[in-house]
């Protein structure tokens, strides 16, 4: 058994996701742990930001971050995997290789209970490891008497994650005041806001329909069925080859979040065919989230994120007191949110499927602990505020003219951001009285 090639691979060698670049199958073969699309661990950032200009201090930042490598949040791909393959051994249909694979399985999945979703040990190192870099990156704005306000998800994963980046905070800096809260008050915008009426499309169903078909022929298992058992066509009347391959893709790349179990299930794949896992849930993401051309625009349900950000920046702004402001929360919200925003990373979206992680790809935009942070510097005396935004800690481009890139002014991102709210013109579900 070959051991997992790139459990951490992402944390030693750097990989840069500063800026949206043309993903090629040479990129991926050489770090195969990008494939893990939403799975991938969270890489070094680039350690390039541009000072700002003379006189120009941080007072502000405001953050969204997703929490950390995670187990999987349902144990529903065990359960299918562990089950027939026990069956098969009962039948004798299982090769040695299967044998191998049903022992590895029932270890990780004897790890994973009862604890779907739950936040790994390296997930609260990488939160950690962000909240240290926050604190050395910008050692004049924490050295000031300085407010923390930290909120989260009411998710478990979510909320250790917020703790343990605090934790750092405070490890760094012990004078810090720090608030740190996790209610249902505040997932209206913590999560994808489901009283929003997100308008219907046409292409909706279409596109689901190409979809459906495209994960197949990814993830078709032809490959696993010859490896795990030595009769095709009757595992075939117990095993479902598709289902087979797309859970297996799901645990071996769940392996990534925990490397202290050295397992690994990539010999049950080609290279190619992890690729091609990363290129059905590349697809299937960028549907999900309305992001593709034609779909349905799931991502409405992000627009009181926007609106917050926008709320808080301008009160901070306003107050002229130097402040921290933390989220945590989802994938399914920092996705969206970057897309809203116009970040290079997440803009260059398209109904091909076959070919849109040419152009799109989630290892870009959301591993584990991803992240999107605006950074506020003031010059004393001057009104003009400038901002930088950044994803996953690397300096990116919004689509606003400047004259100061990576930084832009505070004027220009407002309005421009206040258009697009006012643009959506976002409606809410009418509530029925169930007693009329």
């Amino acid at each position: 058994m070959r051991y997992h090639r790139f459990v951490l691979v992402a944390l030693a060698i750097g990989v840069s996701l500063a800026a949206w670049t043309q993903t090629s199958r040479q990129e991926l073969l050489s770090h195969l742990e990008l494939a893990s699309s939403n799975y991938c661990n969270y890489p070094n950032p680039t350690g390039h930001l541009t000072p700002p200009p003379p006189g120009y201090e941080p007072f502000y930042i405001s953050h969204y971050g997703r929490h950390g490598a995670r187990y999987i949040t349902d144990d529903k791909q065990y359960k299918y995997l562990v089950g027939k393959l026990d069956t098969a051994q009962t039948m004798r249909l299982l090769t040695p290789l299967g044998e191998d694979a049903l022992r590895r399985l029932k270890v990780a999945y004897g790890d994973a209970y009862r604890r779907d979703g739950d936040l790994t040990r390296l997930g609260a190192r990488q939160h950690r490891a962000i909240a240290h870099r926050m604190c050395v990156n910008y050692p004049s704005l924490f050295s000031q008497s300085l407010t923390v306000k930290a909120n989260s998800s009411t998710v478990r994963r979510c909320m250790l994650s917020m703790a343990n980046f605090c934790l750092e905070l405070k490890t760094m800096y012990p004078r810090l005041d720090i608030d740190m809260n996790a209610s249902e008050h505040d997932m209206y915008y913590l999560t994808p806001n489901d009283s929003i009426d997100i308008p219907k499309s046409a292409r909706d169903g279409e596109l689901y329909d190409i979809l459906a078909d495209f994960k197949r022929r990814m993830l078709n298992g032809r490959h696993q069925m010859a490896l795990l058992f030595n009769d095709t066509v009757k595992a075939g009347r117990l095993v479902d080859a598709h289902r087979l391959a797309d859970d297996l893709w799901h645990v071996s790349s769940d392996m990534l979040c925990l490397p202290e179990l050295r397992l690994s299930f990539s010999d049950l794949f080609t290279d190619d065919e992890i690729i091609d896992g990363f290129r059905a849930y590349n697809a299937s993401w960028c549907l999900w989230e309305g992001l593709m051309p034609g779909a349905r625009p799931s991502y409405y349900a992000i627009y009181p994120l926007l609106k917050n950000f926008l709320d808080e920046a301008h009160a901070a702004v306003q107050s002229q007191q130097p402040t921290i402001r933390l989220r945590f929360g989802h994938d399914s919200v920092l996705l969206p949110f970057a897309y809203i925003l116009g970040v290079d990373e997440a803009i260059h979206t398209t109904d091909d499927m076959e070919n849109l992680h040419n152009t799109f790809a989630l290892f870009r935009l959301i591993p584990m602990a991803g992240n999107v942070q605006w950074v506020f510097f003031r010059k004393q005396g001057n009104a003009d505020i400038l901002v930088k935004f950044l994803v996953n800690e690397n300096e990116t481009s919004i689509p606003i003219d400047t004259d100061c890139y990576p930084f832009y002014h505070w004027s220009d991102v407002e309005s421009h951001y206040l258009n697009i709210l006012r643009d959506a013109n976002i409606t809410y579900k009418t509530v029925i009285d169930e007693k009329e």
